[in-house]
């Protein structure tokens, strides 16, 4: 029942999913700066360059300069990469599997599970970790999501070179790159992993 629930999740998200193109997002400035002008063009372009119509959870965008990429309320990405494109389509990816992550509650909560026995414990904000246990867990599935999906969009090697050079949840990408095999695992026992 529930492999049969996460089908059909999926598919009815790949199938709408499958028709955007970069004209198709509602991308907006919170500041009209410059930078986020030059932001948001990037992200069109890159839209339009890979193929990411299979990873595409929300059609709003926020850009703003000045905060910290985050998925919800709405997808909200910064400027801070417009001279690295596969380090900025890497952030924009990452969000929008938090989205995934939303419809996929019940599959993410039962990973988690076996997350917390791979790794009993984890580190913090200060330890390369995210805020608090369950968001250092979770971090664990997207950033593995979001190495696989780059690795398809961009090659494994530039992949681990865009999420080695990130300067936070620096332990869950170790650990992403350095224990894929184990965490893919996890991530194909709870249909997780992206096809």
């Amino acid at each position: 029942m529930a492999r049969s629930m996460f089908i059909l999740a999926l598919s009815v998200i790949i199938s709408a999913a499958s028709l955007a193109s970069s004209s198709d997002f509602d991308i907006r400035l919170r500041n009209d700066s410059g930078r986020e002008r030059a932001a948001a063009a990037q992200l069109r372009r890159l839209l339009d360059t890979h193929e990411v119509d299979d990873y595409i959870f929300t059609y709003s965008v926020m850009i703003d300069e000045y905060d910290a990429p985050h998925s919800h309320p709405v997808l909200t990405i910064n400027a801070v990469y417009l001279d690295d494109d596969n380090s900025a389509l890497s952030i924009f990816l990452h969000e929008q599997l938090h989205w995934l992550g939303m419809v996929l509650a019940p599959n993410v909560e039962a990973a988690l599970e076996d997350l917390r026995e791979l790794y009993p414990t984890v580190p913090g904000r200060g330890g390369g970790g995210a805020r608090d246990d369950y968001t250092t867990y979770v971090h664990l599935i997207v950033g593995l999501q979001e190495f696989r999906v780059m690795s398809s969009l961009v090659g494994t090697e530039e992949a681990a070179r865009v999420l080695a050079g990130k300067t936070w949840y620096t332990w869950i990408y170790q650990q992403v790159l350095e224990n894929e095999a184990a965490l893919t695992a996890v991530l194909e026992k709870h249909q997780l992993d992206l096809p």
